[in-house]
C-alpha cells in the first residue's frame, strides 16, 4: 500500500523531479554541444587533410613534370646543344630534384613519426659545417629571389677560436631536416632582395640557433597555429607561397625528440624569428653512422679525440 504524502512532501517530490528533469536536460544540452564541437573539429580536420593532399599533389607533380620535360629535352637535343645550354638545363634539373627530395623527406619523416617507429642516432656533429652545408644547398634558391643569407657563429673567445666549440652530440639527420625546413621557410617568406640572419651560439652547454627573416611576418593569432599539421597561414588555390603545411609540425615534433625547444616571435610585415635551443643527447655515440654531408665526427667513448 502506497504511503500517502502530505502536501509538503508532495510539493517536495514534484520539486525534486523537476530538478532531476532540468539536470537531465542540461546534461543533454552539454553533451550535444560537445558532440557539435567534435564534429566541427572533424570537419575542419578533413578539410585540412583535403587541402594538404591537393597541395602536396602540386608540390610533387610540378617538379616531376619539370624534371621529365627538361631531361627529355636534354636527351633529344644533346648533340646540338652547346655547353652553356646543357649546363643551364642540368642546373634546372638539379633545382627541381632538390625541391622534390626535400618534400619527400618531409613526407617520409611524417609517416615515420606517425607510425611511432622513429629512433635517435647519437653522433658528434660539427654544427658550423652542418649549417653551412644546408645554407649552401639553398644558394640557388636564395639567389633566384635575391635573398642574402648571413651565418654568424658566436664563439666564446673571439681572439682564440676553439675549433671544437660547436661539436655537439645530437641526431644529425633530424637536426638537418629541422634546419632545412626553417631556412626554406625563411627564404619562401622573405621579400625580394631581403636578408636572412642565422646565428649560432652556446651557453652553459646549451646550443642556440636563431633563424630570422625580414619578410611578411606572422600575426599573433597565427603564431601557435603554424606548428599544427596541415595548417598554412596562406592557403587556397591562389595562395602566394609554396608549401603543404607539414614542415613546421615536423620541426616541432623533431625538436621535442632531440631534447630541444623551439620558440617563434614575429612582427607582421617586418620580421619573423625562430629560436632553437638544444641539449646534447645522452647515451653512447654511434660508431657506424655516416653523414652524407660529412658533418659527423665519431669517436670511442674512451678516446674522445678530434
Amino acid at each position: 500500500m502506497m504511503k500517502k504524502l502530505t502536501d509538503d512532501e508532495f510539493i517536495e517530490e514534484i520539486r525534486k523531479r523537476f530538478e532531476d528533469k532540468e539536470k537531465a536536460l542540461s546534461d543533454i544540452r552539454m553533451m550535444t554541444k560537445k558532440l557539435e564541437e567534435v564534429n566541427a573539429r572533424l570537419q575542419e580536420s578533413e578539410a585540412l587533410k583535403s587541402n594538404f593532399l591537393s597541395n602536396i599533389k602540386n608540390e610533387l607533380n610540378n617538379p616531376m613534370t619539370a624534371i621529365m620535360g627538361l631531361s627529355a629535352q636534354l636527351s633529344a637535343n644533346a648533340l646540338t646543344l652547346d655547353c652553356a645550354d646543357i649546363a643551364s638545363i642540368a642546373a634546372l634539373i638539379h633545382e627541381e630534384s632538390f625541391v622534390m627530395d626535400f618534400q619527400l623527406k618531409n613526407i617520409f619523416m611524417a609517416a615515420e613519426l606517425e607510425s611511432g617507429e622513429t629512433t635517435l642516432t647519437h653522433v658528434m656533429v660539427d654544427m658550423v659545417s652542418l649549417i653551412s652545408s644546408i645554407i649552401d644547398s639553398f644558394s640557388k634558391m636564395a639567389a633566384k629571389k635575391g635573398v642574402t643569407i648571413s651565418f654568424s657563429p658566436v664563439f666564446a673567445q673571439e681572439t682564440e677560436v676553439n675549433a671544437n666549440e660547436f661539436f655537439f652530440v645530437t641526431d644529425s639527420e633530424k637536426l638537418q631536416l629541422i634546419m632545412t625546413n626553417l631556412i626554406s621557410n625563411a627564404i619562401e617568406f622573405s621579400k625580394e632582395g631581403g636578408t636572412i640572419e642565422i646565428k649560432l651560439s652556446k651557453t652553459d652547454g646549451l646550443l642556440h640557433i636563431v633563424v630570422k627573416d625580414y619578410g611578411i611576418g606572422i600575426s599573433n593569432k597565427n603564431l601557435r597555429a603554424i606548428f599544427d599539421r596541415f595548417v598554412q597561414v596562406d592557403f587556397g588555390l591562389m595562395k602566394a607561397h609554396k608549401g603543404h603545411g607539414l614542415g613546421l609540425s615536423i620541426v616541432r615534433t623533431l625538436v621535442d625528440l632531440i631534447n630541444g625547444k623551439i620558440t617563434v616571435d614575429s612582427e607582421i610585415d617586418k620580421w619573423t624569428e625562430f629560436t632553437l635551443t638544444l641539449q646534447e643527447l645522452e647515451g653512447q655515440v654511434e660508431m657506424d653512422s655516416f653523414s652524407s654531408e660529412g658533418n659527423d665526427f665519431l669517436f670511442d667513448d674512451d678516446e674522445q679525440q678530434f
